[in-house]
């Protein structure tokens, strides 16, 4: 940030070079929130020559069950995947035929999610996803007064024979798979939270650095399930 910019005043801000730091560490916190969902990101072995990863949701599927198969796991394929989560982060989903999100596939999730011990209360879903969702039969009765002239066309809750679950769309959601979660089994863990550091200036400038190291804990994968290999 040149010292000009430091200098003169900004409409609508304060100190330029703390906006600049806001806004960054939004942009960072979102290519997080893509990293975790909206891609299959396998964490790779360690080694001294391998840089860390931190492996997204879709890869912690299918771990510590017998017989991960679509069936008698915690996740749902179509097709014939080259290859399936195995439920440690080190294997992404590959291959296979897509076929529509139906309120079948959903129920089959959360029996087996509760077969398994787990009790999701969120399902993640992209915006096609939840357009879907929104008309399925086991969608909360919703009412309005005609006199407000307001038209329901969306549902959050879903009444299932396991409880209630919310449908949540996410923007950054990886278009084929659809997440059934219990949420306090996931956790953003922090090896440094974020924080700034002043670097060296070249001239008539201030130069920062924001960092954060983090990685996605997966408490409990069984008690998720993820539906696989669905149109967009």
């Amino acid at each position: 940030m040149s010292g000009s910019d430091q200098a003169v005043t900004n409409a609508g801000r304060g100190d330029e070079l703390a906006y600049q730091l806001a806004k960054l560490g939004k942009e960072l916190k979102r290519d997080m929130e893509f990293a975790n969902i909206g891609v299959e990101n396998a964490k790779a072995a360690g080694s001294s020559g391998t840089a860390r990863e931190s492996a997204s949701v879709g890869t912690w599927y299918g771990g510590n069950i017998a017989g991960t198969s679509s069936s008698a796991g915690n996740f749902s394929t179509n097709g014939s995947p080259s290859a399936s989560p195995a439920g440690t982060g080190a294997t992404a989903i590959a291959g296979g035929t897509n076929r529509t999100f139906t309120e079948a596939l959903l129920k089959a999730g959360l029996k087996k999610t509760y077969e398994l011990g787990g009790n999701p209360d969120v399902v993640l879903m992209s915006a096609s996803h939840k357009q879907l969702a929104s008309a399925f039969s086991g969608v909360a009765t919703l009412y309005k007064n005609a006199d407000d002239k307001t038209v329901i066309g969306a549902v959050d809750v879903y009444v299932s024979d396991f409880g209630e679950v919310s449908f949540v769309p996410d923007r950054h959601q990886q278009a084929n798979r659809v997440d059934i979660l219990e949420m306090d089994k996931w956790e953003v863990s922090y090896l440094r939270p974020f924080q700034t550091k002043d670097l060296a200036s070249s001239g008539d400038n201030d130069k920062k650095l924001l960092l954060t190291e983090w990685t996605l804990a997966a408490r409990s994968p069984n008690a998720n399930y993820g539906i696989f290999n669905l149109t967009a």
